[in-house]
């Protein structure tokens, strides 16, 4: 096929990628270098960016490196210019990951603006940024790849990206994407295989080699003649035709395949702004995703920021290569144990204050908190960091309400805000706050607070 010139060599490297290739990245190696401590990473990654001017919290890191390993969906929220698209672009370049920012569009309503579409007059498919990104991912399996909707908000993200987020919730094996009818693929591979045949009967009725290419036996006056007569072509031109339709099929079905497995080492991350030009995640984006929320980066203390940053008997110039198993790949998450202590207090808080209030925190809410909590301990987390982290990423997010209502148990909702409030103040007793990038108790009070002089609306998402 390659000497038919239906396929380049570059095709043939996609259909049969190496193997156990050596990993050529410059840099260093996670579990050579630091023993696959990922407190260390975070310190190291940390290091590496204040070289290059970029200043991020050792919390902030590892939060980010923990809801990484959650792989469920992160969403980055904050004001514009704040490094929440840059983190993920600064993190990528820190361990050797390949990063792609996909822009989204305000005039996004579906799934073939996320992953393309196919023309069945062109016989081809039309695919995405985000879907060539996916397919580029593939090709390297042990690589890290970062894809970032940048701006995920512009657009409902429920109208574009709800079919994708429904794939992502199979978690005990990487879900099937499908992109277009198997019968295409199948029309290309029979009509190659007829070319094929057929090229093959010509060349040796007129005695070519077998690795003739197809130049070779359009110039060969009898081999030319013999694969008109066979294919039944008339015109002179016919063939060239229809040597060019097979080829691009074939490049479109390699370029494209009609479906494919989402590929273990690939992490989805949002940034969004929340403002007039925006529109607030739905419920059901919230209850699948944790978000992160970034302050104003000139209010830090940046002083204390470079007290943290850890010295290194290594070159800090070079990235710490890491590998997708290094960060994890999709389980399901952990059962619920009734009889587990952080399951009782996450279930107490969605019976005595979140159902009252409105707010949803069911069983899928509690098993990613718990799998994200896992993955703490993982990352010597404190239990109370994590928790709090919980609460700031699952809780607080869902909080849109109007105080001066009733709730559903016939309290005022500003009374039982304020007893989730306390219930959290009691829970985090001892909290570090040095170890987390957001105190949930600290920012549950300034809600209440803006509240106020809102006309008692308490919204997460406004200042």
């Amino acid at each position: 096929m390659v000497a038919l010139n239906l396929i380049d060599r570059a095709d043939l490297e996609k259909v049969f990628p190496l193997i156990g290739a050596p990993d050529t990245r410059e840099g260093h190696r996670l579990r050579e270098a630091l023993a696959g401590n990922l407190q260390r990473l975070a310190s190291y990654i940390q290091a590496f960016l204040w070289r290059k001017g970029i200043l991020y919290t050792r919390a902030q890191l590892l939060d980010f490196i923990t809801l990484l390993r959650t792989n469920d969906l992160i969403v980055l929220a904050g004001d514009s210019g704040s490094g929440k698209t840059n983190l993920v672009k600064s993190v990528a370049s820190a361990v050797g990951g390949r990063c792609t920012i996909v822009p989204v569009k305000p005039n996004w309503t579906g799934s073939d603006d996320l992953l393309g579409y196919y023309n069945p007059i062109e016989r081809r498919y039309h695919p995405t940024q985000f879907l060539l990104a996916l397919l580029d991912a593939a090709r390297e399996p042990e690589i890290p790849h970062f894809i970032c909707l940048d701006e995920m908000n512009l657009a409902r993200v429920e109208y574009y990206f709800a079919d994708f987020l429904s794939l992502l919730e199979t978690r005990g094996e990487a879900p099937w994407i499908h992109l277009y009818s198997s019968a295409e693929e199948r029309q290309a591979v029979i009509d190659n295989k007829i070319f094929l045949a057929l090229e093959e009967e010509a060349r040796k009725r007129a005695g070519l080699p077998g690795d003739a290419s197809f130049s070779d036996i359009l110039m060969n006056d009898q081999a030319n003649l013999e694969l008109r007569r066979l294919a039944g072509f008339q015109d002179a031109d016919t063939l060239l035709n229809h040597h060019a339709k097979i080829r691009r099929s074939l490049s479109g079905l390699i370029d494209v395949p009609a479906g494919f497995r989402f590929p273990p080492n690939v992490w989805i991350i949002g940034a969004i702004n929340v403002d007039e030009t925006t529109h607030y995640l739905s419920p059901k984006i919230l209850d699948r995703a944790h978000v992160m929320r970034f302050r104003n980066p000139v209010l830090m203390d940046w002083d204390e920021v470079e007290g943290e940053l850890e010295k290194f008997d290594l070159d800090l110039d070079l990235p710490m290569n890491i590998l997708a198993a290094d960060i994890g790949f999709r389980a399901e998450y952990p059962t619920f144990d009734q009889t587990d202590p952080k399951v009782k207090l996450l279930v107490g808080l969605a019976r005595d204050y979140l159902d009252p209030l409105g707010i949803e925190f069911g069983l899928r809410a509690i098993r990613q908190s718990l799998n994200y909590i896992r993955r703490g301990e993982e990352a010597e987390i404190g239990d109370l960091a994590a928790l709090n982290n919980v609460a700031v990423h699952k809780i607080l997010p869902k909080i849109i309400l109007d105080l001066e209502k009733v709730s559903n148990n016939g309290q005022k909702r500003r009374d039982v805000l304020i007893g989730l409030r306390d219930s959290l103040a009691q829970a985090l007793i001892g909290l570090d706050l040095s170890q987390v990038t957001e105190s949930a108790v600290e920012s549950l009070d300034e809600l209440i607070a803006r509240a106020e002089g809102n006309n008692g609306i308490a919204n997460f998402w406004t200042r």
